[in-house]
């Protein structure tokens, strides 16, 4: 039965190694440094689609905005008086600054995120690596024939969901990216709403304020996926070392391992997907 033995061991050690593999992507992707996703060569693109589609459009929008924005006046007051009118044409000035200089000032809010995510350290969990030693020797102790065949049909589940928490943090890591390129794209179009205000040619538009905390909540998402992911190592590295040190029955320990690792994958899955939403609610973007 040393074969089955065999293929119980491989069967976790490659779960385990996978559900690292996939975490690791996933940290990789935050950063930038997931081949494909670098953010110069992803931008090149996003750029040309925003200079060539959008760009144009923004001056229309801008225009029609200070129209708005001098009507209003007009309703408030009986004399529009010339400080209104020099309000007005700084937020026009100001408008089209934000439309060009957009892109760059959110490249550099991400690049700042990228920084503070590099600088958290390594996201290797390790799981699999920690592991591996152990559970060889724990399925070296299962005897008998119908234990190894019951351990080994038992546990094919346990590890599919380890490597699907994996893989869902993955997705989440990945879509983060997709939501924040996208915002890079069509950045100037919210920018443009830059000089709607208060109606007496004063203020500033919230579409403008809400879309640009909505991008550095984005950022801080990928930050809050770290820390997650950094908080869940440390647990699981302890929850480990205690089932490794509990001296039980091998399959016990197996199973338990296999279950503690489930149950902090849901959990680290549950907070990566409502990180964003810890995010935004700090800068009180939601």
């Amino acid at each position: 039965m040393d074969f089955i033995r065999d293929a119980i061991k491989n069967l976790l050690i490659g779960a385990f190694e996978q559900f690292d593999a996939l975490v690791g992507k996933a940290s990789a992707v935050l950063t930038g440094g997931e081949s494909g996703f670098e953010v110069d060569t992803v931008w090149s693109d996003m750029q040309s689609i925003s200079d060539t589609y959008l760009k144009p459009f923004c001056m229309t929008i801008i225009g029609i905005c200070l129209l708005i924005e001098l009507a209003q006046v007009a309703s408030k007051v009986d004399v529009i008086k010339w400080e209104h009118g020099l309000k007005i044409m700084v937020k026009m000035c100001l408008a089209k600054v934000f439309v060009d200089t957009a892109p760059k000032f959110l490249k550099a809010c991400y690049q700042q995120a990228s920084s503070w995510i590099s600088s958290i350290g390594t996201t290797d969990i390790g799981i699999g690596t920690r592991l591996s030693a152990s559970i060889s020797e724990q399925c070296a102790k299962i005897d008998g024939f119908w234990a190894p065949l019951g351990a080994m049909m038992t546990l094919n589940i346990p590890c599919l969901i380890i490597r699907m928490c994996g893989l869902i943090v993955a997705v989440i890591a990945f879509g983060r990216m997709f939501e924040m390129y996208c915002l890079l794209a069509i950045s100037p179009l919210p920018c443009a709403f830059f000089p709607l205000g208060d109606g007496s040619g004063g203020g500033f538009s919230r579409i403008t304020k809400k879309f640009l905390l909505n991008f550095i909540g984005v950022c801080l998402h990928g930050v809050m996926i770290m820390i997650c992911i950094k908080v869940f190592g440390s647990i699981m590295k302890s929850i480990v070392n205690e089932e490794m040190a509990s001296g039980g029955d091998a399959l016990t320990n197996i199973n338990n391992i296999c279950y503690q690792l489930i149950l902090g994958g849901i959990v680290l899955v549950m907070a990566c997907a409502k990180s964003g939403q810890w995010a935004k609610s700090v800068l009180d973007a939601g």
